[in-house]
This record gives C-alpha cells, structure tokens and sequence, in this order.
C-alpha cells in the first residue's frame, strides 16, 4: 500500500534513465521542483538536447546494463527513475537501488514501482494528485480534470480556506496549545455564524469572528479552571 506525499526536491539529485518521450516527460516534472536532473541514455530527445544546452540538466551517455557507470551515476541519487522499455533494466537499477537506499520510479512497470508518479492539479493553492496505480492514465487524468472542475466553480471553498489559513497562522503566533488549536480548527469551521460570513465571501469579517471565537473560548476555559482550583 503506497502512502501519497509531496516531498521537497529542490537541490535533490534525479537520475533518469531513458531519454525518450517519458524520460523527457519526467525530467520537465522534476525541474519543475528544483531538482538537480541527470538523464542517463545512449540517446536523447531533441528536447533533452536543448534542456542540457541551457544547462539546465546534465545529459550521461551509456548502456543501461553497464553496471560499472550506473553504480558511479547512481550512489548519490535520491530518486531514480527507469523510463526505458526493457523490463530487464528495472532488476539491474532495482540492486543498485537496496545498496544505495534511492526512491525508485519504474515508468515502465506501475506494478513493481516503489515510487508513482501521480497526474496533478492545482487551484488558488489546493493542490491534489491523481493516480489509478497504473491501470489507466487516460482515466487518472479525467478524474484530475474533474476535480480542477468542481473546485473551480467553487469559490466559496476559496473563501473558507483563506479564513482557515488566517485562523491558524493567528492561533500559531499567538501562541494557542496545540490541544486547543485543534479543537478550534473543527469548532469554527462547523459553526454557523462563521460559515455564514464565508458564503457570503465576508472574509475579512470571518476572520475576526474567529478570533472572538478563540478568544471566547480560552476565557471560558479559564474561569472554569480557576474556579476548579478554588473548589479544589
């Protein structure tokens, strides 16, 4: 059972092995997040050809099967990715990948990969990410395309998650116990009152009746505690 995060790889070391369509593919993704992108291949696509003249990756020419170069390629690497259609190649980066401990993409097997490389969308900051564990990219992709639908004719989900933001980043600075925080993350987001001003995009007022809220509530917190202390 895969567990889906989104990891930070700015400055991380992505090897690509396959300089083809999906090699490409996977190289742009990467760059996208600030990794340090190598494409290990005997060929290059066009387009990897003029990423590399820009200098913005590094393109190593070799035989996938030429274990002597992968292990000099592949000892730093924090992600590998197999984008070649030999199946073969996969056992050969997959030994490379226990003695180096690397996530291991398998483009060419969604099966037997350790790492899934999902389809992505992202609106006003909500960002998801779709996968069908390799039965269908066509279909992974209408579900992400639904899903950038349904949030784009949603404004007042943007609304709630700007008040949401607010409430949290107030909480965090004005020092509020996490045990408290979490209740008042579920408590404000469920009353009326507060979700009323939401729908009606009164953010700025939301945002206040959330901290009377908050406020409200660690008074009364208070003086049920004081007077525990007296009765004590």
């Amino acid at each position: 059972m895969r567990i889906p995060l989104y990891i930070e790889f700015e400055g991380k070391k992505v090897v690509i092995i396959g300089g083809g369509g999906v090699g490409t593919s996977r190289a742009k993704k990467f760059l996208q997040g600030g990794a340090e992108v190598f494409v290990y291949s005997l060929e290059f696509s066009e387009e990897l050809k003029k990423l590399s003249r820009d200098g913005r990756v590094k393109l190593i020419q070799g035989d996938a099967f030429d274990e002597n170069k992968l292990d000099e390629i592949l000892k730093d690497a924090f992600l590998v990715v197999v984008a070649v259609g030999d199946l073969k190649v996969n056992d050969v980066v997959k030994k490379f990948s226990k003695k180096y401990n690397f996530l291991l993409n398998l483009a060419n097997d969604a099966k037997s990969t350790e790492v899934v490389v999902p389809f992505e969308g992202e609106i006003e900051g909500i960002r998801f990410a779709v996968t069908t564990e390799g039965k269908s990219g066509i279909v992974a992709k209408l579900v992400r395309d639904k899903f950038q639908q349904l949030l784009e004719d949603d404004e007042q989900i943007f609304f709630l998650l700007k008040a949401m933001e607010f409430l949290k980043r107030y909480m965090k600075e004005n020092e509020v116990p996490i045990n408290i925080r979490m209740k008042m993350y579920f408590a404000v987001s469920s009353d009326e009152n507060f979700l009323e001003l939401v729908r009606n995009g009164k953010i700025d007022e939301a945002k206040e009746y959330s901290i009377n809220f908050v406020k409200d509530y660690i008074e009364g917190k208070r003086q049920i505690d004081e007077r525990a202390e007296v009765e004590f």
